[in-house]
């Protein structure tokens, strides 16, 4: 029976509770080209113990208690679980008894019947005739035997899991689960991406700022990552415009740019996935009146949700039965101001009691390579007030936000967790051809997937690094840049922030 996977480019993940379960990159090929069938390799692996004496709470070299001989011969195979019985139950996905399948895990009460805590995992070798057979390291040893036989254990039977990332093909249908995505097997749990600056190519003051192919691969090599989440955001730069519109005056051309792309370009978005786009940033109004009209204009005919113009200030949608909030916030004219707190609360709060899930962007914090600390502090950039990033994010998730996805000063900053709500500092410089310096910090970012439940709560996350080289358009870094820079920056601005971020790129929280 074949496994369903999700296979993003490198990793597919799962964490719960402050557990990491990962598959490791030397796997992805394998699981990809169904070469192998991972559940039977383990189930194979497992077997070769069958024999051996118990050990409660082993060593990690035999651990042969009974979740610590799931751990181990999970291990073989790179895949990491807990080592309790109780950390496993906190990853699976709970199914009938009667819909088990090779693979799943059956969880018993211990010795103390009158107990409703789990005292004991075995794992499902196979259901033949709806007989279930399992494997199980228990005080005789470990041993292969059936559930039906077992009064001992039927009597003390709790449920069934099922490993979210790594399952053989579903009986039942059910709108949480995908064949194409692992990560919706996982009851209750959204998907949400962010990504910092995009300006995909301007055809002023030339077409020659326009990107090779008038930009229709731009965003293709990061684009399965893009499409896989349930909301995909990004920071748009600029506007939409192939007609001439009204320039903005430059004091200072150096200091100073006016962006605006070819209307065709809103596919290029639309194609990647984006879902919700930001406007609050000092290049919506680069082409005045006729420049905005015309991009929400191709927003809307596109279904792609805005916000953060003085005109829309928010926005309110639903897909996948879940009903999303977002605004957006700038210190430029023509956009939410982010330096109106008393607004910012209001506005937050009142999608807060409207909405499941509250996503806050804003466009604040001093630009350049310079300017990659989080001060604390209100940030000035030209003499402009850009606000105070650090306790602007805690205001809005004070009043309700969720998620908090800043950009802003060009460059990759620290993350954070609030009250159990994630906030990235700076998404950096994601899609910018042309008129942006690349160099060094300025051409790396990051491409981060937050998963949250329906309350909005951080559960764990994942950090893809991107970087942009020559003229710019966003590919992946294989040295990790971006993640590299995350970390560090998270370490030295943010030591007290409730999170640890390996060097795989997954973020959850630390135990509390």
């Amino acid at each position: 029976m074949p496994i369903i996977l999700f296979i993003s480019i490198i990793l597919s993940a799962f964490i719960s509770n402050n557990f990491t379960v990962a598959l490791s990159t030397n796997r992805i090929d394998d699981i990809k080209n169904n070469s192998v069938s991972t559940t039977d390799s383990v189930i194979k692996y497992g077997k070769l113990f069958v024999g051996n004496p118990y050990n409660y709470q082993g060593s990690s070299s035999w651990p042969m208690d009974c979740s610590g001989f799931l751990a181990h011969i999970f291990s073989k195979y790179d895949i990491t679980i807990p080592h309790s019985t109780k950390g496993i139950t906190d990853i699976v996905l709970k199914v009938d008894i009667s819909e088990v399948e090779k693979g799943d895990f059956l969880f018993f009460k211990g010795r103390n019947i009158t107990s409703s805590a789990v005292g004991h995992v075995s794992m499902v070798i196979d259901v033949t005739d709806n007989i279930i057979t399992m494997m199980h390291s228990f005080s005789g040893g470990i041993i292969v035997e059936q559930y039906s036989k077992l009064d001992y254990y039927k009597k003390r039977f709790l449920f069934a899991g099922r490993l979210p990332f790594l399952n053989p093909t579903t009986k039942k249908t059910d709108n949480n689960i995908s064949n194409n995505s692992s990560i919706k097997f996982i009851k209750d749990t959204i998907s949400i991406i962010g990504v910092g600056d995009m300006m995909l190519g301007t055809n002023y003051p030339s077409n020659s700022y326009l990107p090779p192919d008038d930009g229709k691969n731009i965003l293709s090599p990061v684009k399965d990552i893009l499409i896989d989440a349930n909301i995909t955001f990004g920071n748009m730069e600029g506007a939409l415009l192939t007609g001439s519109g009204n320039v903005k005056q430059c004091n200072d051309p150096s200091i100073c740019y006016a962006f605006k792309s070819p209307n065709n370009y809103i596919s290029y978005f639309k194609e990647a996935g984006f879902d919700v786009v930001s406007l609050a940033n000092n290049h919506s109004g680069d082409f005045g009146v006729p420049g905005k009209t015309n991009t929400v204009k191709l927003l809307k005919e596109n279904n792609i949700e805005f916000a953060g113009l003085t005109e829309y200030p928010f926005t309110m949608f639903e897909k996948d039965g879940i009903k999303y909030g977002f605004c957006a916030f700038a210190p430029n004219n023509g956009t939410i101001n982010i330096n109106d707190r008393k607004n910012a609360i209001s506005l937050v709060h009142k999608l807060d009691s409207l909405c499941d899930i509250v996503i806050v962007s804003f466009h604040g914090g001093a630009e350049g390579a310079n300017h990659t600390h989080i001060t604390k502090n209100n940030e000035y950039f030209l003499g402009e007030n850009r606000g105070n990033p650090y306790q602007f994010s805690r205001d809005v998730i004070d009043a309700g936000g969720d998620i908090v996805f800043g950009h802003g000063p060009h460059v990759t900053r620290a993350i954070d967790i609030y009250k159990g709500k994630f906030i990235a500092y700076s998404l950096g410089n994601f899609a910018t051809y042309g008129r942006f310096n690349l160099n060094g910090v300025s051409g790396i970012a990051p491409i981060i997937k937050v998963f949250v439940n329906k309350k909005g709560e951080f559960i764990y996350g994942q950090i893809f690094s991107i970087k942009q080289i020559g003229e710019g358009g966003p590919i992946l870094d294989s040295e990790q840049k971006a993640l590299s820079e995350i970390i560090r920056l998270t370490k030295s601005d943010l030591p007290e922030a409730p999170l640890i971020i390996e060097k795989n790129g997954l973020i959850y929280k630390k135990n509390e």
